[in-house]
């Protein structure tokens, strides 16, 4: 029998080595999975954060009735209160970025909520535009032509993404489609508008730099029934397409000259510069200079109880981005009940 110095000495090291490498690979597994649990909760709890900002949302855009109200109807010339109350509660957050920190201490938890509150009433109904069955644009030769429209709109929307003009991919889709549209991210399906629109679906204000662009979601919707825009909840993107500069902070005196908006149907020609006390002056335009194509569509009636809602939450590294769509409806018994449309995990 062979005599074999060191043989049992150098297994014996190889086993510990090898038992060395699968401790160290099982360590590394088991802290890189702690890692991503610890993540994954983390932004479970910023997604639920998000969430729970649409009740928040909701309360700004509810008014309470007054208990000493009186009941009997206003005239209908008379300035709404309760759209004036709406108005007030909402302009901090109107086609704007509200930010609030919330701390352990106070909050329970250390995060930042943002919210910005805007109208589908300000936006245009993508189905007020086309005719599935004539196949062809609603009001053709008519003061409110949406074919002049939809050329307009689109010239100024390659003007300020610096591309050209969706319209003839627009009129094209719309001549092959057989159903209205459903959703307002249905126009994705059109390379043309994938292409202009790609990080430009949803409101925006996480870049700078994006300050100047114009949202999908933002010009258009399909949430409403009505053919034409509120002047008074121009979106955020509309004001960017028409050159307003509307006025981002106001003092409470020219909120209560600005926010008594009447009952009563408008001629916008004369009522831009006296109604809301002056339209002019919050927005910064003559309604001179206003395109034609807009002035054939805005509406004379006040309406708002279509929402959209734009809220995000950050905790530590991890944010989450909801896009809600709400209305707000007369309950029983006076009460205000909202109910949610549409809502996308952005």
């Amino acid at each position: 029998m062979h005599k074999k110095p060191g043989f049992i000495l150098f297994l014996l090291f190889s086993i510990l080595s090898m038992c060395s490498v699968l401790l160290s690979l099982y360590f590394a597994q088991t802290v890189m999975y702690r890692q991503l649990m610890t993540t994954l909760i983390m932004q479970q709890r910023t997604e639920r954060l998000a969430l729970g900002c649409v009740s928040l949302a909701t309360n700004i855009i509810t008014v309470i009735p007054e208990k000493d109200a009186k009941k009997s109807a206003p005239k209908k010339s008379d300035a709404s209160p309760d759209n004036e109350t709406l108005l007030k509660q909402m302009f901090p957050y109107f086609n704007k970025q509200e930010t609030f920190q919330l701390t352990e201490k106070d909050d329970g938890i250390d995060a930042k909520i943002f919210i910005t509150i805007g109208s589908e009433q300000g936006k245009l109904n993508l189905n007020s535009l086309y005719d599935i069955e004539t196949k062809k644009f609603i009001d053709e030769g008519k003061p409110s032509d949406r074919k002049k429209i939809c050329v307009w709109l689109f010239e100024k929307i390659a003007q300020i993404t610096k591309t050209t003009t969706l319209f003839p991919a627009f009129e094209k889709h719309m001549s092959e489609k057989k159903t209205d549209f459903n959703d307002v991210t249905e126009l994705l399906t059109i390379k043309e508008f994938e292409t202009v629109f790609q990080g430009r679906v949803f409101l925006n204000f996480d870049n700078t730099a994006q300050q100047e662009n114009i949202f999908l979601t933002d010009i258009f919707t399909v949430s409403t029934e009505q053919e034409t825009i509120s002047p008074w909840l121009f979106s955020y993107s509309w004001c960017k397409i028409l050159g307003l500069k509307p006025k981002q902070t106001l003092t409470d005196e020219e909120k209560n000259k600005l926010f008594k908006v009447s009952g009563q149907a408008h001629d916008w020609a004369t009522d831009w510069k006296t109604n809301w006390e002056n339209l002019q002056v919050l927005y910064n335009k003559e309604y001179k200079d206003l395109a034609q194509e807009i002035k054939t569509i805005l509406t004379p009636l006040f309406e708002v109880n279509i929402f959209s809602l734009l809220l995000k939450a950050n905790i530590k590294e991890t944010s989450s981005t909801i896009f809600t769509i709400v209305k707000s409806k007369k309950a029983k018994n006076n009460l205000i009940g909202v109910e949610t449309m549409k809502t996308y995990q952005v």
